[in-house]
C-alpha cells in the first residue's frame, strides 16, 4: 500500500512525507518509546544514536523525546542517517496485551499506525521513517520481538551479553559514607555505590536485599517500576513520597492525609497504576502487588515507596503476608526486598522496605526495612539533608484519613 492520505496505514504500508516536523504520539501512557538512528548498513552508530528517556535527543538535534512523544526534524537528519526506527516496550506482560494507538502527524496529514498480530513480545518496532529517492516516507513495521530489548538491540548492531552467562554480580559493601549514624530504626544511609559495569548489559539481575545488605546500583532505565507485593487475600495500599532537589516532598497516593489530598501523580514522572494481579481475595488467595512507576527526571532526588495496611483495624500483619518491596528497572535488573523482619504484629499499619536515590551514573536502591508505631496511623517524613542524604522519619508525616481506628 503506498498513500499520501491520511488515516489508518496498515503493516506494511508506506506513505510520503511533506519533509516539515513530524510528531509520533503512543498510547497508552506509560509506555517506554524510543528511537534508533540507523545508519546504511542497518546498525546505529554508536550509543548516541539511541534515543530514549534518559537521552532524549540525537545527537544532530533531529529527533527529540518530551513528554511521552517523538518529534523528528527531517531536515535536520544527519547525512549518515537511512533510517529512524520507532519502537515501543513494556517492562511486564506483552505489547499484545496493551491497546497501543500509534499516531504519526506531519502537519498536513496524521497516520495511525495498525498495531496487530502480536502475541507473547514485549517490544515492537511500531514503524521507520526513512528516506528514498531523496524524500522521506514513512512505513508502518509492526514488528514484534519476544527477546525483548535484548533481540531488538542485537538486530540494530547493539552488542549484549551472552544469555548463558551470568549476570554481574552485585556490587561489594561500598566505604563508609562519613554520614552521623541514625537513630536506631529512624532512618538509613547514603554511602556512596561502587560504579556500574561499563558497557550495554541487558542480562538480567535479580537481587534480593537481606538485613545489612549494602545498598545496590542499578542501571537507570527510562522507566523504573516500584511494586510493592502481597500474598494473601488481604488489602494493602502503596503510596510514595518523591523528594525533590530542592527539598520538597510530594505525597503520590490514592487516597487522603490530614492537608495532603489524594494524588495519584505527580506531573508526567510518578504514577501510581493501583491494584494488578488479584486473585480470589474471598478465599484468602492469589496474589496482588500496588505498582508506583517512575521516570527519575534530574529534579528528582529519591523516591521513598510506602506499604499501608488498608484494611479496616489493620487486622493483618506485614509478617504474615509476605509483603515485598520489587524494584524492576527496565527489565533489566530487579531487586527485591523482603518485609521478614517484621514482627506478627496485627497493629503496625505502616511499613518503608527501602529507598531509591536518582544518581547520575544510575539508581541506587537501599534496605531501610522500617515499622510505624503500634496503632499508629501517622505517614513517615522524609528529609533531604544537604549531602544528599534522605532521612526517613516514622510517624512523623500526616495523619492518613483513609482509615481509622475505631477500636
Amino acid at each position: 500500500m503506498n498513500s499520501s492520505q491520511g488515516g489508518a496505514l496498515p503493516k506494511g504500508g508506506n506513505v510520503p512525507l511533506g519533509g516539515g516536523p513530524v510528531r509520533i504520539t503512543v498510547q497508552p501512557g506509560g509506555i517506554d518509546v524510543s528511537v534508533l538512528c540507523v545508519g546504511a548498513d542497518g546498525k546505529v552508530g554508536g550509543d548516541a544514536d539511541f534515543v530514549f528517556y534518559n537521552q532524549p535527543e540525537s545527537p544532530d538535534g533531529a529527533v527529540r523525546l518530551a513528554g511521552g512523544a517523538v518529534t523528528v526534524e527531517p531536515a535536520r537528519v544527519a547525512g549518515r542517517i537511512e533510517r529512524l526506527v520507532v519502537a515501543a516496550s513494556v517492562d511486564t506482560g506483552t505489547v499484545a496485551a496493551v491497546p497501543l494507538a500509534v499516531r504519526v502527524s506531519d502537519g498536513s496529514a496524521a497516520h495511525d499506525l495498525v498495531v496487530g498480530g502480536l502475541s507473547t513480545e514485549t517490544t515492537v518496532v511500531l514503524g521507520e521513517i526513512y528516506r528514498r529517492g531523496g524524500a522521506w516516507k514513512l512505513r508502518n513495521v509492526g514488528q514484534g520481538y519476544a527477546s525483548g530489548l535484548a533481540g531488538l538491540a542485537t538486530d540494530y548492531g547493539i552488542t549484549v551479553d551472552d544469555p548463558g552467562t551470568p549476570g554481574p554480580a552485585a556490587p561489594p559493601a561500598p566505604p563508609a559514607s562519613g554520614f552521623p549514624p541514625p537513630p536506631p530504626g529512624a532512618t538509613g544511609t547514603f554511602p556512596p555505590p561502587a560504579p556500574p559495569p561499563p558497557g550495554p548489559n541487558l542480562t538480567k539481575r535479580s537481587i534480593t536485599l537481606e538485613k545489612n545488605s549494602a545498598p545496590v546500583l542499578l542501571r537507570k532505565a527510562p522507566v523504573v517500576r516500584l511494586r510493592v507485593g502481597w500474598t494473601s487475600g488481604t488489602d494493602y495500599e502503596a503510596y510514595a513520597l518523591v523528594v525533590l532537589t530542592d527539598g520538597t516532598v510530594v505525597h503520590v497516593a490514592t487516597f487522603d492525609a490530614m492537608g495532603i489530598p489524594a494524588n495519584p501523580q505527580f506531573k508526567e514522572l510518578v504514577r501510581h497504576l493501583g491494584d494488578r494481579g488479584r486473585g480470589d481475595v474471598t478465599r484468602g488467595g492469589g496474589s496482588t502487588e500496588e505498582i508506583i512507576e517512575v521516570r527519575f527526571a534530574p529534579e528528582i532526588a529519591a523516591v521513598v515507596p510506602v506499604a499501608y495496611s488498608a484494611i479496616n483495624n489493620g487486622t493483618g500483619s506485614f509478617h504474615k503476608y509476605r509483603v515485598t518491596l520489587a524494584i524492576d528497572s527496565g527489565g533489566e535488573d530487579e531487586v527485591t526486598i523482603p518485609a521478614d523482619q517484621a514482627k506478627k504484629s496485627s497493629w503496625i499499619f505502616t511499613c518503608v522496605p527501602g529507598i531509591v536515590y536518582n544518581r547520575p551514573d544510575g539508581v541506587l536502591v537501599e534496605r531501610l526495612e522500617l515499622y510505624s508505631r503500634r496503632m499508629s496511623e501517622h505517614r513517615p517524613k522524609a528529609i533531604l539533608h544537604p549531602d544528599g542524604r534522605v532521612e526517613v522519619k516514622m510517624d512523623k508525616g500526616p495523619l492518613n484519613t483513609f482509615k481509622r481506628d475505631n477500636t
